[in-house]
């Protein structure tokens, strides 16, 4: 009898366990993915990328220097973050999208960057069928993804710190981790308003400049010690 409880106990968790990949695998399709193949052997090989995944709102590197200017007083956003889909491929926000609007916002404010000569266009790195914002024969820095309007972008691990702190992104789960993803490696959520549109696009300045110029920056030496959320950064100066 207890041979035949241990059996029975075995093919019920074998059970469980089938009906989870089952219903794990319809979510991945679900997706849509494209930059592995939308079969089991693709959803296998996420699978196994997740066992290596971090937190995504966690970080590891500390970071040096300051903090970008343009994100000292960036605001917290309003409201909670949106559901993100665990896979770590294709990286998904699940709700709260963008309208057309905001969408084509961000796309506009990505598109002034482009203008400028160290920087370029062409295909992502990181998600096919992508368009990235890349310095002129080197980095990738971000790319948008137009169906809900959330973005990736590359930032300094200690800006990065501020805007996930700040509930404007979160990490991707294999930033640091996986081979041509950096610690600074972010998504951005999905704008909801013109102000969230503005906030986005300072974080896109900070990666732009981080890109450009990717060594930690030193402080100045006539600065007080301060912290935004835990971590050095330029201390707010009194009006003369």
């Amino acid at each position: 009898m207890k041979r035949a409880g241990t059996v029975g106990a075995l093919v019920g968790a074998a059970g469980a366990a089938a009906a989870w990949v089952a219903k794990d695998y319809r979510r991945w399709r679900a997706l849509d993915p494209v930059d592995v193949p939308a079969t089991p052997v693709g959803w296998a090989i996420v699978s196994g990328l997740r066992l290596r995944a971090r937190d995504p709102l966690r970080w590891r590197d500390r970071g040096s220097g300051d903090v970008s200017r343009g994100l000292v007083q960036l605001e917290p956003r309003p409201g909670g973050r949106p559901a993100v889909d665990p896979h770590p491929i294709p990286h998904r926000v699940l709700e709260q999208h963008a309208d057309q609007v905001s969408t084509a916002a961000l796309a506009a404010a990505l598109a002034e960057f482009e203008e400028r000569p160290e920087l370029e266009t062409r295909p992502s790195a990181h998600s096919r069928g992508r368009t990235a914002l890349a310095v002129r024969g080197g980095a990738e820095i971000a790319h948008l993804h137009p169906a809900d309007g959330s973005m990736h972008v590359a930032l300094s691990p200690l800006d990065a710190r501020v805007v996930v702190a700040r509930r404007w992104g979160e990490f991707h789960p294999l930033a640091g981790v996986a081979r041509g993803l950096p610690e600074g490696w972010v998504l951005l959520y999905p704008p909801q308003d013109p102000a969230a549109v503005e906030a986005l696009r300072a974080v896109l300045a900070a990666a732009v400049g981080h890109a450009l110029d990717p060594a930690p920056r030193e402080a100045e030496p006539d600065r007080e010690p301060a912290t935004v959320l835990g971590v050095p950064t330029v201390p707010k100066r009194s009006p003369r």
